[in-house]
This record gives C-alpha cells, structure tokens and sequence, in this order.
C-alpha cells in the first residue's frame, strides 16, 4: 500500500509540474497563478519520498493525510459551485449586457476574450435592446485597454456604436462591477454578466455583493487544456474574495 501511494505521489508530482510546461508554451504572456503547478508538483515528490519514511513520526503521516482529505473535499465543494455557472444563460431582454474584459494580445483579443466577443453576439437576439457596457482597464503588457478592445471588435462584427458604453478603468472583477454600475441610468435593472464559463459563479456573486441584485450570468463557452487551470484557480479565488469581502 506505501509503496503503491509512495508511485501514485510522485506520478502526480511530475503531472503537475509537466502541466505547468504545458501551460507556459500555451500563453506567450503566461497564465496567471500557473506558478503553482511546479509548487504543488514539489510537494507531491518530496511527500512519495518521504511517505514511508521511518524516521518521520506516524502521527506525522497521519495528520498529512488528514489535512489532505479535507482539503481535496474543500476543493471538490468549491469546485461544485464553479460548476454550477457553466452553462449559465439570461432571462430574455436584459437592460444591460456587462461584458467583463480578459487579456488583449499584441494581435488582438486573447482567446478567452475572443469568446466573451462570441457570446454578447449569440445573445444579442433575445436582448434586442439591451445597453452593453464592455469593461476592463490596460495592463502594463496590453496595447490597449480591454474595453476598448471589446468595443472595437463588437463595431465590427456589426454591432450599433451608440449602443455600447466603454468602461476602461477597472483592474479587477470588483472594480469591472463598481465602475460598470456607475454608468448604468438604474443599477436595479435587468444585468447580463458575460464573462468565461468557468468565471461565472464568482463574478455573479461578486456583482450581488457590489449591489447589482437583478444580475444574471452568461457563460461564453471555454474549452482546452487551461480550462482545467482555470478551473482549479477559480475554488482558490472564490476563497480569497470570501476573505476580502467580496463574495
């Protein structure tokens, strides 16, 4: 048996840190928080070395196997929650479609921007007259502000100019809600909240807790080898913004 979970932690161990390579050659600019690929890859290699050592006491092992079954049953809960705003879609006629703004590449839109781009077209038929707020600031690594980049490729896919308000200051999920409210003639409206599937759970209940009640998510569809990224570092995410306040 030790020696059977002794294989299984180091199989694992390289998993993880080769799945960091894997991410690192699918972004140019990198993937945020992939860093802990390698680190949890570590801790799994020196824990099958280390797993049936005798100079280690067996309270030791005990208490380290303990504290990883709560926490793989804290993730898998957390997990569970992501899940359940996968597929998430809007009542019809929404007031307000907020776009939430991702990484904007030298060439354009990133992929999952280029989704979000994908969904606010596919939906746009059963929210005919809805005002869409494309929000998201410029990182120091962007050619420019996400926003703008939302706007400009929704002009032209055919979408209405007058139709789309630019938010450009935010930096952070919080502050795409916050801002994207200020500009909204009656926060109580009907919202559509577009962001990646994997993002809809923590950004609708980070906008409740901004003060926009009558949101509603809108999952643009993300799939892929960094989906599993993403969706490991959204249960992290959703336990940092619990701490902050923010959920």
């Amino acid at each position: 048996m030790k020696k059977l979970l002794k294989i299984a932690y180091i199989v694992l161990g390289i998993a993880a840190i080769a799945y960091y390579f894997v991410l690192w050659r699918a972004s140019r600019l990198g993937l945020s928080m992939s860093g802990m690929w390698p680190a949890i890859g570590a801790v799994l290699i020196v824990c099958g070395l280390l797993c049936d050592s005798k100079a280690i006491p067996r309270w030791v092992h005990v208490a380290w196997r303990a504290c990883l079954c709560v926490g793989l049953a804290g993730i898998l809960a957390l997990e569970c929650l992501v899940i359940s705003g996968l597929h998430a879609v809007a009542p019809a006629d929404m007031d307000y479609l907020i776009v939430l703004g991702a990484r904007v590449d030298p060439d354009g839109p990133s992929p999952a921007l280029t989704r979000r781009l994908n969904a606010v077209m596919a939906c746009l038929g059963d929210h005919p007259d809805a005002v869409i707020i494309a929000s998201g600031g410029q990182g120091p690594d962007e050619p420019m502000s996400e926003a703008e980049c939302i706007r400009e490729e929704l002009i032209r896919r055919g979408v209405d100019a007058d139709r789309i308000i630019v938010e450009d200051k935010s930096t952070s999920t919080m502050e795409n809600i916050r801002f994207s409210m200020a500009l909204m003639d009656d926060p109580d409206a009907p919202t559509g909240l577009i962001t990646n599937n994997y993002h809809v759970y923590r950004a609708t209940r980070i906008a409740r807790k901004a003060g926009l009640k009558n949101v509603h998510g809108i999952a643009a569809m993300y799939t892929g080898h960094t989906k599993f990224h993403y969706m490991i570092r959204e249960a992290i995410c959703l336990v940092v913004d619990f701490l902050r306040g923010n959920l």
